[in-house]
């Protein structure tokens, strides 16, 4: 879990220094947000939260544990990759307003 944070705050530090570079704070926030978001949605459909209850249930009873652990285990590193890009790329929009 430590390797995804550390994986997803490498990609915001590239994207920080290019929109340094280039001066423009539009750059950090749409490319870390969309960074952001891409991979905070794959971790909520792992997670089954897109779908409605009846869905999840028959999603619950055809997987086996060890299947939900896996997919536990992927969503976690996916959102622990997404949420500080998208954590950051709000911080910097609302502050450039």
């Amino acid at each position: 879990m430590r390797n995804s944070l550390i994986l997803g705050l490498g990609y915001l530090l590239v994207v920080a220094l290019t929109a340094l570079f280039l001066q423009d704070p539009a750059i950090f926030y749409t490319y870390a947000g969309i960074f952001g978001l891409i991979f905070t949605g794959v971790a909520a459909i792992l997670t089954g939260s897109c779908v409605s209850g009846d869905r999840a249930r028959a999603n619950y009873w055809i997987s086996t544990a060890k299947d939900r652990a896996a997919r536990g285990k992927w969503a976690t590193y996916c959102f622990m990759i997404g949420f500080p890009n998208l954590l950051l790329a709000a911080v910097v929009y609302f502050s450039s307003l």
